[in-house]
């Protein structure tokens, strides 16, 4: 990320409060069927609770409460801010950008709705196949869909999204080297602007759709 790029972005995250917590039901609604096609995509020959995980981004803990159910999990986040918001014990400041672990430190690295924010995606995707045994996963959010196209363009945070679609975010893997296993678009819930009102209509509603919110990539290192 240029200078002037992480240095908006870091003030941004310092100072943002309008954030629920990990363990409300938006929130649970948003991360559960995500984590869910994870562990079905690389379950074959892994004991899945004895996988560790490095969660890249993991602001105040949206994926990290519910990943730590299944992964020996470390969350990673440049905001000290989001950090202290985030329960795990588990935490450290540091940079998508230049990890601050040793060479396949982890069987996964993860991030979600990280990528967007940064001005070249590409060297944080290099950094998480460096720190990584096996797998790299990333979540985004899906320029396809109108909402998050219109969010895009109206918040100056969010522009990056306007790249996001599942096309660019297989290139970019594939550009690092690495090798799809599984892609997924799905959701329809958001997590911070979701009224609770409409939440047990949004849940029985959610699954795959080409136009859904989010895209996920799950991808694997060669041996």
């Amino acid at each position: 990320m240029g200078r002037t790029g992480y240095e908006f972005q870091k003030q941004f995250w310092e100072s943002e409060k309008k954030r629920r917590e990990p363990w409300h039901p938006a929130i649970e609604a948003f991360t559960k069927p995500k984590i869910a096609y994870i562990n079905r995509s690389i379950s074959a020959g892994n004991s899945v609770g004895q996988l560790s995980l490095l969660d890249i981004g993991c602001g105040n803990g949206f994926f990290t409460y519910y990943l730590e159910k299944s992964f020996d999990t470390v969350a990673l986040d440049f905001s000290y801010s989001m950090l202290k918001r985030n329960t795990s014990k588990m935490k450290l400041c540091g940079s998508a950008a230049e990890l601050p672990f040793k060479n396949r430190s982890f069987d996964i690295t993860f991030c979600s709705n990280l990528l967007h924010h940064l001005d070249e995606p590409d060297i944080a995707i290099s950094e998480m196949k460096r720190v990584s045994r096996k797998y790299v996963i990333i979540s985004e959010p899906n320029r396809n869909n109108p909402l998050m196209f219109l969010f895009g363009l109206l918040k100056k945070e969010e522009r990056g999204t306007l790249k996001f679609s599942l096309r660019y975010m297989k290139q970019l893997v594939e550009r690092t080297g690495l090798g799809l296993i599984g892609t997924s678009q799905s959701g329809i819930v958001l997590p911070n602007k979701t009224p609770d009102w409409l939440l047990p209509v949004l849940k029985s509603l959610d699954g795959e759709y080409p136009f859904a919110f989010y895209n996920i990539i799950i991808s694997q290192r060669s041996l």
